[in-house]
């Protein structure tokens, strides 16, 4: 048996085992069940109607679900915090920008993780990507593929800035080119 009294403190080199296990167990409670990291928001894209045809100008719709908790940080966000979302195509297929994104309104308020005031998004965000078809542009089925760039993050804790991505099937119809304004 020990002797009544105080309890003894723990060595140096305990406490820093201790606090070097606790900080490893962070990292683990951010991921999932199968091992892969954690990840709140789901990222859907659809095109708008009708099949496009060379030359023609479409709309894309981008949508994040984000889960209740989390939040990811407007396409306008500013510099010097978080990492702003950012939608884009990939090079190297028949699809590009054809003006900016936009996104539905974020909510302006203080970020604890940040110091500082941001743009959030929570539950849910669209964005409307405009889209031009390559004049040369071959007719039949294409996959347009997209990237979705955002960090989530809770009151607490960010998840390092990861990139979703998207594949939206594309039918394009040969026709006459559309007249340039």
């Amino acid at each position: 048996m020990r002797p009544a009294g105080p309890a003894p403190r723990r060595s140096l080199r305990s406490r820093r085992l201790v606090h070097g296990l606790l900080a490893t167990l962070v990292p683990v409670s951010l991921t999932a069940g199968n091992g892969s990291a954690q990840d709140p928001v789901r990222w859907t894209a659809a095109l708008g109607k009708g099949d496009p045809s060379p030359g023609a100008k479409v709309a894309v719709v981008v949508r994040a679900t984000i889960e209740p908790g989390w939040y990811i940080y407007s396409t306008t966000q500013g510099e010097g915090g978080p990492v702003p979302s950012r939608i884009s195509l990939d090079a190297d297929q028949p699809f590009t920008l054809a003006g900016a994104v936009e996104g539905s309104e974020p909510k302006v308020r203080f970020d604890r993780n940040f110091s500082m005031q941001v743009e959030v998004h929570e539950e849910s965000v669209v964005y409307r990507v405009p889209v031009l078809v390559a004049a040369e542009a071959a007719g039949g089925k294409r996959e347009m593929l997209i990237r979705a760039r955002y960090q989530a993050c809770t009151n607490r804790v960010c998840l390092p800035p990861q990139t979703e991505k998207l594949s939206v099937p594309v039918r394009i119809t040969p026709g006459r080119m559309p007249a340039r304004d």
